[in-house]
């Protein structure tokens, strides 16, 4: 609107506060409110502050039409930066995918990724940085292109220096979402300032800078009441009004802010209407636009004279709206005439296209070709959304003749919107191309992306549907069916169809060796000893490298990801480790964790087990930003955080987590994601002291388990052993012993130490509550060197505890007291308060006459005189484990039978008393 800031004290005092605080990382000023509220003029009186005693400010105000611009508003943060010292100081790669990126150079041969783009952008705001706080200034957030919003975005939630994001947002105005910049600032560093109406004063004194006296009280009450307040539609008002002789009369007042624009616009002289519609037309507002232009200086004078436009040396409008009623008023004839005017001296190949678009009709070939021409400049400048926007609108332009290349421009433009992470709508393009495409390999090929897009969403097993039936389309394609195998494999190991997945992986292996693809064959060949492991638990012999440098070539598989999972079920941390963080910094580096969130799973749960809990914590953050960049409920993120939880010893919160991520897991049919986040409650509830409940989702666990042919010593390593001691918890020692001897046999057949450390631990507990302590210690005291030997602290810790019980059934108090606190001291330095502060607790005493607690129990009730069934009744065990106790409590106590038990229990109760 131009001229001082008016009637806007409060929020620009607000707005310099906000530009003088510090934060250790980015921080959003969004300034939102109704069109013509003065958004604008607060961000640039707010950017003036920010320029004089601030960073640097990188500053661009957005229009409707260039919403679909490559790299429009980075070209703007950036403008007059190419040979700055901080661009020039970019490692050469990422100054090269700038270069590109900003039509600083040509592209070569190579498109540049946009997670490149968007890495050079984190380096110079983190080299700005230095110098202070640099604000990105952004006016009109919701026109910003997607391509600009897609590196800022990543570069924000990466940046760890203070920085400020200053932004006007349109509300009120249709359904306009937080943005996704928005989003990439934490919610706690955000502050909103929505922008309400002017009151009377103020609006007087609006009307009087721009008119050069002040309204007449009449006018002045009118203008207030029917612009309620907003002082666009106030100055549209008082231009038409003004000039009534009676201000107290009834004056006719237009219905609404656009009717009011729309007149003023039709108002215009043909000169100004036509500037303004080359003005509003336009993608790029440039300077040189209006040369040649008939009785354009005339027109550019009436319209800034009008305060319509701006008088800098580019013009442009005051405020959007008026840009808006520009082009409503032309109508669809003169838009189109306008357009096919601009495409014959657009500046580019993108601005030619869209005019041409524009000013079509219908189909037209040549609009159409351009158009992918354009998508195919996108892709080379390394801005795949806008890319697959471009190759979405060259197919509905192409005509119908030429179906076949429609069907083509429509599969490219799914594959770039996946490769931007646009998942959700290459899958409604899939889906209609999927159903008016013949059989053939081309359908494969559709069939194959829907599959992507579907599982980039959560759903693995909705993926599963057209992933076989492009199988079925692949012919003898080796070109489709390598991904397609891959992918097949992959998403039956999710959910749980290991059969399945492993007749996959066979054919991948027998197809990789018929076409000697070395590196194939590896792939193949780790996934297949992997899924043959998750189902028998017979160990590989051995486990050959990946013969590729980077472990995103062979993407979605992920060979390393593969062995990484393997190497931990194998218990082989260091080798685990080193897979998984190789997978998982090449992400990080490329800007890829979204597509890695079963890595970062299993990479937390080797951090878990090798008690390094801060590293696990850090692998579960970045699966939880992962999950929210994927934009759908992530099992994996749920997990993670649930699994650090418990390690630490907070099952409480642990809980909500596991059981949401189980939910999770439950609806996508993820099966192997359900059936280890079952074993994670089973550990929390145990941890938490309520065996029952672990009880129910371990006996869960175990059934899913079989039904899905699983063994669950390779898929959840741990569980066994928290099942056992949940069951010896309830009295329930036969379940128990079954399961134990399980363990067992496990243990024979993968003969790794953790596998024996579980095994071992297991029999221990159930030893001690059967009454056999001397054997118990041993076996238990076996385990802590399995432990010792894998590298597994944490699980070393849980150990000790199992074996401080068994010396204290021996009365060996010096022995149990230093097990315990050395368990103790162990999960302190693990970074395990919760489990410290358990272990630290003096160890239970021993029942009378060495019972058991499990045995005194039911000795206790039996005296009683309950019954057997009742018994079991109560403490939900079994009659013949009831049967079992009382047996070995006769023997301890010496007595024969229930009466001398219940003179015994009474004696001991009269001697307490005493």
């Amino acid at each position: 609107m131009g001229g001082p800031l008016l009637g806007r004290d409060t929020e620009l005092a607000a707005a310099r506060a906000w530009l003088d605080r510090r934060h250790a990382g980015p921080r959003l000023l969004m300034i939102s409110g109704e069109a013509g509220m003065g958004k604008t003029a607060l961000w640039t009186a707010a950017l003036s502050a920010a320029r004089s005693g601030h960073g640097r400010v990188l500053a661009c105000r957005p229009g409707e039409a260039e919403t679909g611009l490559i790299y429009s508003g980075l070209g703007d943060l950036l403008d007059g930066q190419e040979d700055s010292p901080a661009v020039r100081g970019l490692p050469e790669p990422l100054r090269a995918a700038l270069g590109v990126a900003l039509l600083w150079r040509a592209p070569g041969e190579t498109p540049p990724d946009q997670r490149a783009v968007a890495l050079a952008v984190l380096h110079l705001l983190r080299r700005y940085a230095a110098d202070g706080p640099p604000i990105i200034a952004v006016d009109d957030l919701q026109w910003l292109d997607p391509s600009t919003e897609a590196v800022l975005s990543f570069a924000l939630r990466r940046l760890d220096q203070p920085a400020g994001v200053l932004a006007t947002l349109r509300t009120g105005a249709g359904d306009l979402s937080w943005p996704p910049l928005a989003r990439a600032v934490p919610p706690d560093r955000v502050e909103r300032h929505e922008l309400g109406p002017l009151d009377r004063d103020a609006v007087g004194a609006v009307l009087a800078s721009r008119y050069g006296r002040p309204p007449r009280p009449g006018l002045l009450r009118v203008v207030h009441e029917a612009s309620g307040g907003n002082p666009l539609f106030a100055l549209e008002l008082a231009r038409t009004l003004g000039d009534r002789p009676d201000p107290e009369a009834d004056l006719p007042v237009p219905e609404g802010l656009r009717h009011l624009l729309r007149t003023t616009i039709d108002g215009l002289s043909d000169a100004a209407a036509e500037v303004a519609l080359m003005l509003a037309s336009a993608s790029r507002v440039q300077a040189g636009l209006l040369d040649g232009l008939p009785a354009r200086h005339a027109g550019l004078a009436e319209l800034v004279a009008r305060h319509v436009v701006t008088d800098d040396p580019v013009p442009r409008f005051t405020n959007p709206l008026y840009g808006a009623a520009v082009l409503e008023s032309a109508g669809a004839a003169r838009r189109r005439e306008m357009h096919a005017r601009l495409a014959r001296t657009a500046a580019g190949p993108e601005e030619r296209a869209r005019h041409l678009a524009l000013a079509a009709t219908g189909p037209d070939a040549a609009a159409a070709d351009a158009l992918h021409e354009a998508a195919r400049l996108a892709v080379a400048r390394g801005a795949p959304y806008t890319a697959g926007e471009l190759a979405e609108w060259a197919a509905r332009l192409t005509p119908s003749e030429q179906d076949e290349l429609a069907t083509r421009r429509r599969i490219e433009a799914a594959a770039n919107l996946l490769t931007s992470g646009g998942a959700s709508r290459a899958r409604a393009l899939l889906e209609d191309v999927a159903e008016r495409c013949p059989s053939g390999p081309v359908k494969a090929e559709v069939l194959f992306l829907l599959n992507r897009a579907i599982f980039s969403e959560g759903d693995h097993a909705g993926a599963l549907v057209p992933n076989q039936q492009a199988r079925l389309e692949a012919g003898d394609s080796v070109e489709l069916l390598v991904p397609i195998l891959a992918d097949l494999a992959y998403s039956r190991m999710h959910v749980g169809h290991l059969a399945g997945a492993a007749g996959h992986a066979r054919e991948l292996l027998a197809l990789a060796t018929r076409v000697g693809d070395a590196a194939l064959r590896d792939e193949a060949t780790i996934a297949m000893i992997t899924i043959e492991f998750m189902r028998t638990a017979r160990p590989p012999a051995e486990v050959p490298e990946p013969g590729y440098d980077n472990p995103l070539d062979r993407s979605p598989f992920a060979a390393l990801h593969v062995a990484g999972y393997l190497y931990r079920s194998l218990g082989d941390l260091p080798a685990a480790r080193a897979a998984l963080d190789t997978v998982r910094t090449a992400a990080v580096a490329a800007g890829i964790e979204a597509y890695i969130p079963s890595a970062l799973m299993w990479a937390t749960e080797v951090e878990c087990l090798a008690g390094d809990l801060d590293a696990a914590a850090e692998r579960a953050a970045l699966a939880r930003r992962a999950g929210q960049e994927a934009g759908t409920p992530s099992t994996s993120a749920l997990f993670t955080e649930a699994l650090v939880l418990a390690h630490r010893g907070e099952p409480d919160r642990a809980r909500p987590i596991a059981e949401e991520g189980l939910a999770v897991a439950l609806r996508f049919g993820l099966g192997t994601s359900a059936l280890c986040l079952r074993a994670l409650l089973g550990f929390v509830e145990l941890a938490a002291g309520d065996p029952a409940e672990a009880v129910r989702h371990l006996e869960a666990m175990e059934q899913a388990a079989t039904s899905l042919g699983a063994a669950l010593e390779v898929v959840c390593p741990t569980a066994v052993s928290d099942h056992v001691a949940a069951l010896v918890a309830l009295g329930r020692l036969d379940r128990a012993a079954e399961l134990a001897d399980r363990a067992a046999r496990s243990a024979r057949l993968i003969d790794r130490p953790l596998a024996r450390g579980v095994a071992g631990r297991a029999r221990g507990l159930l030893l001690t509550a059967t009454g056999a302590p001397k054997r118990a210690a041993g076996e238990l005291g076996a385990a802590c060197a399995e432990f010792t030997t894998a590298g597994m602290p944490f699980e070393l810790a849980r150990t000790l505890l199992a074996l401080a019980q068994a010396q204290g059934r021996l009365r060996q108090r010096a022995a149990a007291r230093r097990s315990a606190e050395r368990a103790a001291e162990l999960f302190a330095e693990l970074g395990a308060p919760g489990w410290a502060a358990t272990a630290a607790q003096p160890a239970r005493p021993a029942e009378p006459y060495g019972l058991t607690p499990s045995e005194a129990r039911v000795a206790a009730l039996a005296a009683r005189g309950r019954s057997n069934r009742e018994i079991a009744e109560e403490l939900v065990i079994e009659v013949k484990t009831v049967e079992t106790h009382l047996s070995s409590a006769y023997r301890k106590l010496g007595v024969r039978g229930r009466t001398q038990l219940a003179v015994r229990f009474g004696e001991d109760a009269g001697a307490g008393r005493a």
